[in-house]
This record gives C-alpha cells, structure tokens and sequence, in this order.
C-alpha cells in the first residue's frame, strides 16, 4: 500500500489517477490519497486551497500517515524560498515527492514568470516529475533538464455518464442540454435543428479575452443567421456589487442578447450534472483563452462529443485535435511553453472564421468509453510504479 498525500485530493483530475477497478491486475489496491485538510473560508464554507499539505509543519506533524508527497497545483499562494522547503521536509522525512506539470503558466496570473519560478523550486528537487503531453515534456527538458514522464489526462466526465450518452437519441439529448440548474432559475434556451455554438464565460478568468470573443460571436451570427450562439457567464459577473463585476463585458453581451444574435444566461457556478448536462447539447464550445498550457475543457468536450474552437497555445493542440486560431500579439512559444507576448488578444475576425470551420464539420464522437477506461487504469499503473520508485530505499 502507497500513500499519497495529493496537493489537492479533491479534485476530478486526481480522482480519475485511481484505477476503475474493472480491469485485472490495475494495482486498484495499491494507492490511497489522503483527503485534503480543510481551509475554512471567510464565510465558513470548506475547501482545499491554499492547500495545508504544503506546510512543513503539517508534513512533520503528519509524517506516518504518508509516504509520497504528489504536488500537481494550487500551489501559487507560496513563494519558491517555501516550496523549496516544503520538498526539503519531505525528503528528510524519508518520503518520495512527486510533480505533475499541468500548467507552465498559470492561468490566474499575468505574470508568466510568477509560475516558472514556483516550478524553479519543484521540478529539479523531485523525484519525479509528470505532465501530460509530449510538448511539455519537451519544454521541462529544455528547461530543467528532466525527463517527465508524460501520462494523458484521463477523462472528466465520469465512465457511466459517457456511456449513457451513447445510448441517448436527438431528444434525450436536448433535455439534457435545457436541464436546469438546483439553484438556478435559468436554462438554455430550447433545442432545435440549428447548430449550436457556446461560450462558457464563466466569473472571467484572468486569462480569457471575453471581449474579443464576443465580437467574433457577433460576426458569426452576422453570417451564419442559421446556428443559435449561447453565451454564460457567471451572475456574479453581472452584479455591480460583486468584486467580479465586469461592465464592459456584460454591457457588450447584454446588446448582442438584445439585437437577437446571441441568447446570454446567467447563472450560479453549476454543479458537475448540470455542466455535463449543457455542454453535452452544445455542437460546438468556444474558448477564449489568451494564455494557458493544457486544458481539462478539451478533455471534458471530448468526453462529450463536442468539438472544440481553442487557441493556438501551450499544447491544447495535443488534447484531442481541437479546431485551433491564431491570436493577436501572440508572438513566439518560449522554449518553456509559455507564450513570448503578454500582450496576445483574441482577433475577432480569426476566431469567427474557425467557428465558421468548426460549425460546417458539426458535432465530434463522443470519446470511446472502452478506451477512456483503458487509458484510466494504464495511467493509474504508471503512477502506482511512480509512486513506488520514489520512495526511498530504507
């Protein structure tokens, strides 16, 4: 038995490193992950972040309760000096530690070299080190001189829900698509012949160009008066008093909802059921991204068998095949994988004519369950002889 103390636990990535347990010999037994210590929040609620396992006073207080330390993200609230003590507490206290490079940028921060100097601390200290495609294990070896060992990202939406999709007709599907949200009086709109295109605004991340999405949505619908464009964003997002609130963003939405070309849905952050449920009716999902590494989008519209309109950055174009656009500014990829320009926007007129592209092709298959279970228990092996090599020898 291997246990791991995963930073974070909770979280549909780390829960899917876990073997299905239907196939023969996965090594289901072998790994347990500790659950994450609870962070109270300020309004009493529970979450995992900023993560207590990255504290040397936890470690050693909790030292035999685990024996490898496996660090994939959530870890920006720490400056490098720590980090680099946090590694330095678990190899004295005889423990493997872990890194899975999801991001070379981090999609919160500007700052490109806020996350590269945190991975500075991480990478060269551990025993191991995982990312989830070739493109980016080429970028650690440029960097860091290390050789990651690159393990797919495994599927999000969960194996029971895919093979439902499978079984389910045009009609079923659209219910799914108008399913509505517990705490949330709005819905899609109904469903009908037309395809349909989707932009997931959700509270703005620091990362997503919203405005010059929006525009290439309302070139589309110039265009293409045929598919229906759906836009959500978070209420938040739309409430003055909120500290997300984005004027402009929401004025320009609230027009093209107004003149007809869009139909805009606000609503409360979605639980899983109701996410899958509405990106599932989608034909097409649109990410306005400006800056990022790998995406979890991708694999979750992959599972869903929608196709995806993404930019040109980092690897998503190794996650599934995406319909790819160039953005604006970009400039040149940085041997690190993180984008040379912090200056890169969406272009309106790119984005609109992928759309276009990715509309005449349709939906995309939904992922082959088989397969994704496959690359599940595979990926759940590798990680169990990762673990198992990272343990020092007593």
């Amino acid at each position: 038995m291997i246990r791991v103390a995963s930073v974070p636990a909770d979280h549909p990535y780390v829960a899917h490193l876990s073997p299905t347990g239907e196939t023969p010999g996965d090594g289901c037994d072998e790994v347990i992950r500790l659950p994450d210590p609870p962070v109270i929040a300020d309004d009493g609620s529970t979450r995992w972040w900023p993560p207590r396992i990255l504290d040397p006073a936890w470690l050693r207080e909790h030292a035999g309760e685990f024996d490898v330390l496996h660090v994939h993200f959530g870890f920006e609230s720490f400056s490098p000096e720590h980090l680099r003590e946090v590694v330095d507490v678990a190899h004295e206290l005889g423990k493997g530690v872990v890194v899975t490079v999801h991001d070379l940028r981090n999609p919160h921060i500007e700052d490109p070299a806020a996350q590269l100097s945190r991975l500075d601390a991480l990478v060269p200290a551990a025993d191991a080190v995982i990312t989830l495609t070739q493109g980016a294990a080429d970028a650690i070896q440029a960097r860091w001189g290390r050789d990651a060992v690159v393990v797919r990202h495994p599927h999000i939406v969960p194996l029971d829900v895919m093979a439902a999709l499978l079984l389910d007709d045009t009609s079923s599907r659209t219910n799914r698509a108008d399913a509505r949200s517990s705490d949330d009086s709005t819905a899609a709109p109904a469903r009908n012949d037309r395809r349909r295109i989707g932009l997931h605004l959700k509270s703005l991340r620091t990362n997503v160009d919203a405005a010059g999405a929006l525009d290439a949505l309302a070139l589309v619908a110039d265009e293409r008066p045929d598919v229906e464009i759906v836009v959500t964003m978070h209420r938040a997002v739309a409430d003055p008093t909120d500290r997300g609130h984005d004027a402009c963003v929401v004025e320009r939405a609230e027009a093209l909802a107004a003149r007809g070309a869009i139909t805009l849905v606000l609503h409360e952050p979605m639980d899983d059921a109701t996410l899958f449920a509405f990106v599932g009716g989608l034909d097409v999902s649109v990410m306005a991204n400006v800056w990022g590494t790998h995406s979890g989008w991708i694999e979750m519209c992959h599972d869903l068998g929608v196709r995806v309109v993404a930019p040109n950055i980092g690897f998503y174009g190794e996650q599934h095949a995406p319909v790819l656009y160039d953005l604006a500014g970009r400039g040149d990829e940085a041997e690190d994988g993180a984008a040379a320009s912090e200056d890169a926007t969406v272009d309106a007129r790119r984005l609109a004519d992928t759309i276009l592209v990715a509309v005449d092709q349709g939906r995309a298959a939904p992922a082959d369950v088989a397969e994704r279970r496959d690359e599940r228990d595979a990926g759940a092996r590798v990680h169990s002889e990762i673990y198992r090599a990272s343990i020092p020898t007593r």
